[in-house]
């Protein structure tokens, strides 16, 4: 019997590395600079920025969730395509490697504060924060146990 595509929207995202996901969803929650935006088939065309965070994709009556980076979702009532600058599952998340993001680009935002640097500087090393602190609020909810012990160490230890 073929399966019933009606109320089902295609999704794809797409990264500079590769195409990170392709396939009809039945619906998506994406983060977007003005909150979380959610999308089903039939949905009004509509184009939005995307910011660092969750993406929540149900198929069917499975959930899966990943975290993207900024980028944009451009929506029809037929497709979803999301271009960004990284998605990753989470067991594909570096615990220590997106803690010491976060770290260096808070200690130079400090310095840039301090020495009076100019506002495109500042702007891109926000960014590496904002994808650093979505990376660890993902964690946090959906990372596996591991991930989590490993994240609160960190934390703890300020390294």
């Amino acid at each position: 019997m073929a399966e019933d595509i009606s109320h089902k929207i295609h999704l794809i995202i797409i990264t500079p590395k590769k195409t990170f996901y392709e396939g009809l969803v039945s619906s998506a929650s994406m983060p977007t600079i003005d909150g979380e935006f959610g999308v089903m088939a039939g949905h009004t065309p509509f184009v939005a920025a995307l910011f660092p965070g969750t993406f929540t994709i149900r198929v069917d009556e499975d959930i899966k969730r990943f975290v993207v980076s900024e980028g944009y979702a451009e929506i029809n009532q037929r497709a979803i395509i999301v271009i960004c600058n990284s998605a990753e599952w989470p067991e594909e998340i570096k615990v220590r490697q997106i803690f010491e993001s976060y770290r260096d680009g808070m200690a130079e935002l400090e310095k840039q504060d301090k020495e009076g640097v100019g506002q495109v500087y500042t702007e891109d090393v926000k960014r590496v924060v904002d994808r650093s602190l979505a990376r660890m609020r993902f964690i946090e909810r959906y990372g596996s146990d591991s991930q989590k012990s490993r994240l609160a160490q960190l934390k703890e230890k300020g390294l």
